[in-house]
């Protein structure tokens, strides 16, 4: 009997590129608000396209087929990864991320092959509110992962000092971090531990026919 993994669909991002939006950050990790932030490691920046959740091991081989189905009419194109922000808005900040700028919306339709696809043969749920291509720098520990002294943890002084780190963000909405030549997309194992996930390739679906 097989068992589950946790799987998503995402873009995979160059090493150098990774390392470039790692060491333009870095300020950040160093403030006093950036100690109550998660980060995300630098070799686990990725552009999710679709999360899908628990999978039984047997179920690859198919979805592999339907990604590749999904990609099949789609050209190589480019993407920028640029800019910065959070979620869900600079009052109450608790994702950091960097953005992508997709202006011939190619991105965004290369996800919505891959939801109607996915969709159809009963793989994930419907995204809500639609596909917003960014990557995540970090998300705003808990409380109770920072300790009662934390000043996140109490109320008003808290929520001061992560828009203080949102504002320290902002200083990058203008950046250019890179650029990203799409050509394919990866089918990730998620693997949870007490040291933070771990990510792994499950297989790279190259767009298809030209």
């Amino acid at each position: 009997m097989s068992g589950s993994i946790r799987c998503f669909v995402a873009v995979e991002l160059p090493e150098e590129l990774r390392d470039r939006i790692a060491a333009d950050t870095a300020f950040l990790k160093k403030s006093t608000a950036g100690k109550n932030v998660k980060w995300v490691p630098p070799e686990n920046l990725h552009l999710t396209i679709k999360f899908l959740g628990q999978v039984t091991e047997d179920h690859i081989p198919e979805l592999t087929g339907l990604l590749k189905e999904a990609v099949s009419g789609i050209r190589p194109f480019e993407i920028e990864v640029a800019g910065a922000g959070v979620f869900p808005g600079h009052g109450s900040p608790r994702v950091f991320w960097v953005g992508i700028r997709d202006p011939q919306m190619l991105l965004a339709g290369l996800a919505r092959n891959v939801e109607e696809t996915l969709g159809k043969a009963g793989y994930g749920q419907q995204e809500k509110g639609g596909f917003s291509p960014h990557l995540t720098l970090g998300r705003l520990k808990e409380p109770r992962a920072m300790g009662s002294m934390s000043s996140f943890g109490r109320g008003g002084e808290g929520r001061e000092e992560a828009r203080r780190l949102a504002d320290e963000l902002a200083t990058l909405k203008d950046a250019l971090f890179g650029k990203i030549n799409l050509e394919n997309i990866s089918l990730m194992r998620s693997e949870l531990g007490p040291g933070g996930a771990r990510y792994s390739r499950l297989a790279k679906i190259e767009f298809g026919g030209f």
